[in-house]
């Protein structure tokens, strides 16, 4: 699949699905954006924009990203990879 792309310039919110054994998870939920190949290691909340949630692009170099969440639940803490988008 293709990523989406998106310019340098752009202040945009990517909404996100995150699910978890096929449920959609919306509460506990962190994202990490990281270029292609590196882990996520800086956690962020979630931006709620009209019932759903996601991140706000804004800052990012042109280069390829993937987009990470991750799950606060008890005894485990899943990490979902959300999908990719491309910066130009």
């Amino acid at each position: 699949m293709k990523p989406l792309e998106y310019p340098r310039e752009t202040v945009e919110f990517q909404p996100a699905t995150v699910t978890v054994d096929e449920v959609e998870v919306t509460t506990g939920v962190k994202f990490a954006i990281v270029a292609e190949g590196a882990r996520p290691t800086a956690w962020v909340d979630p931006v709620p924009v009209d019932g759903r949630i996601g991140v706000m692009l804004t800052g990012l170099t042109p280069g390829l990203y993937q987009v990470y969440a991750q799950v606060a639940s008890t005894p485990e803490t899943p990490v979902v990879l959300c999908g990719s988008l491309r910066i130009t």
